[in-house]
């Protein structure tokens, strides 16, 4: 058991409630929540409060979502002409919301890097993509076998 005092910020063991600790009565705490309900635990079961854990950034949904590339969907990747890399990436970048709402199209994962591609690709302007019909038909392709 935590040694706990009057005013720390606590939760129980579960970390279904948390909030001050407001008295101890023998092995009783009292713990008002933020919404001012005062609760009472055992004080076996309080601890002091732990933020929750932050959940893992999602930058993309979609079909290729947190799996790994398969050898064709590599291959797929590899396949992509600089020159529309460049351009995709300048499209999603610019998309953003703001600072820290999404990682930059560099810094995506490869299978995350995929879907982006398979997204903006019909984006482009046709004079980019006019030669390169075969790669926006195995972009196409690709998200129906996944």
């Amino acid at each position: 058991m935590a040694l706990l005092s009057i005013g720390d910020h606590v939760s129980d063991l579960k970390g279904t409630h948390d909030g001050r600790l407001v008295d101890i009565d023998g092995s009783t705490g009292y713990v008002e929540q933020a919404n001012g309900v005062e609760v009472e635990f055992p004080l076996s079961q309080l601890k002091p409060y732990e933020p929750p854990k932050v959940a893992e950034e999602r930058t993309l949904s979609g079909p290729l979502r947190d799996r790994l590339l398969n050898p064709a969907q590599r291959a797929l990747l590899a396949a992509v002409p600089s020159s529309l890399l460049v351009a995709i990436a300048k499209s999603y970048d610019a998309g953003c919301d703001g600072p820290g709402s999404r990682p930059p199209f560099a810094a995506l994962p490869e299978p995350k890097r995929l879907e982006a591609i398979r997204i903006y690709l019909p984006t482009l302007p046709q004079r980019l993509l006019a030669s390169h019909m075969s790669l926006v038909v195995a972009m196409r392709d690709i998200s129906k076998l996944s």
